[in-house]
């Protein structure tokens, strides 16, 4: 049995205290620990996969794709595609509604996909193809290409941060350079900002005016019925607290669990452990291009032969069932899987290559999030493997919502960033495309901001090409051009894990967390 111990943080009073209160008036609640709460929740803003997962409950989308990456039609009923493959007609399914009460209309879902394609890297390459978006009437828009695109669908279905949701247009007209304040969306869940504390907790409640899909829910596809009234996301920085806390019936569910407190909660009789992301997490090291000395490639490629995915995997998971050695940049187990131009870990060798650098020994910043279950594990091997290699490292130390605001920033350190350690789930880096990681976009690009063009001409050349055989081809070619500059380097795979209580029902894997269709006995 885990040792009581009383819970020191005022996230946890608070969270279980208004848990408490609503059980009193007879809804039924499910409390799960988060170990971060985000300050920015505008989900087309940011990569983090805490506004992703945010989104997936006030938020729905156009299309969403099932476990075979298939899109499928989910706030849209109907579509047709002319015979020249330019114009995409969509038809709204009928009752769809915000949670203020306003309709959905067509009006919402273009200038939402037209606000979300000003960030994400998979929606920037939609607009390149984009002549307009056309409003037929209040149900029915249509897409107008200017040359045929094969990612069309994929695109508007795009499971993994950021994801194309929709906003009433009042709220999708502001710019993408700022975040959005009013969070209103047409999803099983509203958010309740009375009910909510910035850093403490997040409160959601069913969504009265929902109507769901009729197939099964499969991922983000098919019927999101919510079971339950309310959900409350409650800051656990410290995942032993958590682990109290699940133990003690005082939370529900753990989202993610730390790998060396699995046995703990395996041994609890009313306690359950399930990988959550059955598809896998990735783990990744991100240079700053922008600022030395990561805008020299030849220090990046120093890092690159420093790397030890091993000893990452290690650090991070510990059991071999859980984790696996994954040096393709696309997730391994995909149809463009590749060892092209992997470099192998050679550490006499990043040495050297560190020294022929030019490196001059000044500290570089390294952003790390101590209370993050994957990206700090990862990012203490980083420093670890940094020092190694000749580094002087400045390890900047903060919580994981700081970081993922702070990471955004192109100034230079000390108020920026030199590198840093973040994951990825296996959608989010399936192909040339949608890995956003990989784009040479220069200041257009995600935080890291590479300069490669050459990069730029192969993705979009893959997004033309209708032959999965040059499609391959051309995945292994931008893979290789992605370690000869040194864009980013992967740290292997891993199986992220979730703990929750016995009488918590229709909790199911996913890429990213779902809480509709979850329930409570």
């Amino acid at each position: 049995m885990i040792g009581r111990r009383s819970v020191a943080l005022g996230a946890t009073a608070l969270g279980v205290a208004g848990a408490t209160r609503a059980a009193a008036q007879g809804r039924s609640v499910l409390r799960m620990a988060k170990t971060s709460i985000p300050r920015i929740l505008d989900p087309h803003f940011t990569t983090s996969f805490t506004e992703r997962d945010f989104g997936y409950l006030v938020y729905d989308t156009l299309f969403a794709v099932d476990k075979s990456y298939t899109p499928k039609p989910q706030m849209v009923e109907r579509w047709e595609v002319s015979p020249d493959r330019l114009a995409y007609t969509f038809h709204l399914r009928p009752g769809l509604s915000f949670h203020d009460g306003a309709a959905v209309i067509a009006a919402d879902c273009t200038t939402s996909i037209q606000r979300w394609a000003q960030r994400d890297g998979m929606g920037q390459k939609l607009a390149a193809v984009t002549e307009r978006w056309q409003v037929l009437d209040d149900r029915s828009f249509r897409l107008v290409l200017k040359q045929p695109y094969e990612l069309v669908l994929a695109s508007l279905g795009k499971v993994g941060a950021s994801v194309p949701f929709i906003m009433p247009e009042r709220i999708a007209r502001t710019p993408g350079t700022e975040a959005v304040h009013e969070f209103v969306g047409s999803g099983p869940f509203r958010y309740d900002p009375a009910a909510s504390s910035a850093g403490v907790k997040l409160v959601f409640h069913r969504h009265a005016g929902y109507v769901p899909r009729a197939e099964p829910g499969e991922w983000a596809s098919g019927a999101k019925r919510p079971m339950v009234d309310t959900i409350e996301w409650i800051e656990f920085r410290d995942g032993m607290t958590a682990v109290n806390a699940l133990t003690n019936n005082e939370i529900d569910l753990i989202h993610e669990l730390p790998h060396d407190l699995a046995p703990l909660v395996e041994a609890e009789r009313d306690l359950r452990v399930m990988v959550h992301n059955e598809v896998g997490q990735l783990g990744f090291v991100r240079f700053n291009c922008l600022h030395p000395p990561f805008d020299n490639v030849q220090v990046r490629r120093a890092v690159a032969l420093g790397i030890d995915q091993r000893a990452f995997l290690e650090a991070l998971v510990g059991k071999p069932e859980y984790y696996q050695v994954c040096t393709s940049v696309y997730s391994c187990g995909s149809p463009y899987e590749t060892q092209q131009g992997v470099p192998g870990f050679n550490l006499a060798a990043a040495r050297e290559q560190l020294r022929a650098s030019g490196y001059d020994g000044k500290p570089i910043v390294q952003f790390h999030a101590t209370n993050s279950a994957t990206a700090g594990p990862i990012g203490e091997v980083l420093t670890r493997a940094l020092r190694d290699i000749g580094f002087t490292v400045d390890v900047r130390a903060m919580d994981w919502s700081t970081f993922t605001r702070r990471r955004l920033t192109q100034a230079p350190p000390p108020e920026g960033w030199n590198i840093a350690c973040s994951t990825w789930t296996a959608p989010d880096v399936m192909d040339p495309v949608v890995n956003a990681t990989l784009s040479g976009a220069g200041k257009q690009a995600p935080w890291g901001w590479p300069s490669v063009p050459e990069m730029e001409v192969l993705r979009e050349r893959f997004s033309r090409e209708p032959d999965a055989a040059e499609r391959r081809r051309l995945a292994a070619e931008v893979q290789r051009l992605a370690y000869d500059q040194a864009i980013y380097m992967p740290t292997g795979t891993f199986k992220a894990l979730a703990a929750f209580r016995s009488n918590v029902t229709g909790l199911f894997p996913a890429p990213a967390l779902m809480l509709w269709n979850v329930g409570k006995r």
